[in-house]
């Protein structure tokens, strides 16, 4: 691991954080969405997973011009989870934020970040976010109004099925420390047990509603991959059961927990490689428990894809024509749209 520190400024009000592996087509746009906030009061921790394709170089070269930039330069790709860890022991901020290398953001966002927290001494903040794939879509998408107008941040149950992007938080450093936040290693979607530790424990959350990070949408990206990482949907969901129960909180968030859980289930084995279904079934199947099927028979708001896919697993003759029924009918929309 290479360390080169520019000059540390201890009194930096926000530690935004960059975790990159091989994002050099993308990089110097996010960065320059970084750099170039209406808000300048902040150290920017650039940390290079081993990436392969000059993104490095890049880094190495913005971090030349412009003193707020700590970089680190990582020989072994260590994932995600670690590099965001070793991030999050760096910051030196009052407040810190986890973004990525293909991202951009709207460039008033740590200005009403920040604000916001400062006025409301919330130890998080959220906002809201477009996707896109296209540059010239996020004027359109970002006007949009935000669906977090519709919800109360004292609604823990609510903040639970927002999506659980680490990239749409602003979190007090002191506090984050203090509840021990780590990202699990080894995982994709590690972010998913950090977003449950945080809204379950903390009581001061603030909403900023407006649509300020704009999430690219990349065909190479991890999450977007059919492989086996989709597996790690099963095993951060695993990690979620288990937080709740060692903390005593499994009860009080159980149906949005057992809700989140199936739905991922469901994703997860529509959206696999069929070579992986196979094993993709028996993951599901050994963590379908007599809980499970009685909450099932509860009137739960549970998507109709997702309860025609237990239902067929479970062997029920009208669950598995529910469910081809409801894939044909996707499949005649989705050619109808293209």
């Amino acid at each position: 691991m290479i360390n080169i520190n520019n000059t540390i400024n201890e009194g930096y009000l926000l530690s935004i954080t960059l975790a990159t592996y091989n994002v050099a087509p993308f990089i110097r746009e996010s960065l320059d969405s970084i750099l170039n906030q209406t808000f300048s009061d902040f150290e920017l921790i650039c940390l290079d997973d081993a990436s392969t394709d000059g993104t490095a170089a890049i880094l190495q070269e913005y971090a030349e011009k412009d003193q707020r930039i700590r970089l680190i330069l990582k020989t072994k790709n260590k994932g995600l989870a670690v590099a965001r860890n070793q991030c999050l022991a760096e910051a030196k901020g009052k407040y810190v934020t986890f973004l990525d290398g293909d991202d951009l953001y709207d460039a008033s966002l740590f200005k009403k970040a920040v604000a916001m927290a400062e006025k409301d001494k919330a130890d998080m903040v959220l906002w809201d976010y477009v996707t896109f794939y296209q540059n010239k879509e996020i004027e359109a998408l970002r006007v949009k109004t935000s669906e977090l107008h519709a919800i109360d941040p004292a609604n823990k149950i609510k903040l639970l099925q927002r999506p659980a992007f680490t990239w749409v938080k602003l979190l007090r450093t002191e506090k984050v420390r203090e509840l021990n936040i780590y990202f699990p290693p080894g995982f994709t979607r590690q972010d998913i047990p950090v977003h449950w530790h945080l809204i379950t424990k903390l009581d001061k959350i603030s909403l900023l509603p407006e649509r300020l990070s704009f999430y690219r949408q990349q065909p190479d990206a991890t999450t977007a991959k059919k492989d086996g990482k989709l597996f790690h949907l099963v095993y951060v969901t695993d990690i979620v059961e288990r937080y709740l129960k060692d903390h005593h909180l499994y009860q009080q968030y159980r149906n949005v927990f057992l809700n989140q859980r199936l739905n991922f289930f469901a994703g997860m084995y529509d959206n696999i490689k069929p070579e992986l279904k196979e094993e993709a079934l028996q993951l599901i199947k050994e963590r379908i428990t007599p809980e499970l099927c009685a909450y099932l028979k509860e009137d739960h708001d549970l998507r109709p894809q997702t309860r025609y896919f237990v239902s067929a697993l479970q062997g029920s003759v009208k669950g598995k024509l529910q469910l081809k029924m409801w894939n044909w009918s996707r499949f005649i929309y989705r050619k109808l749209k293209s």
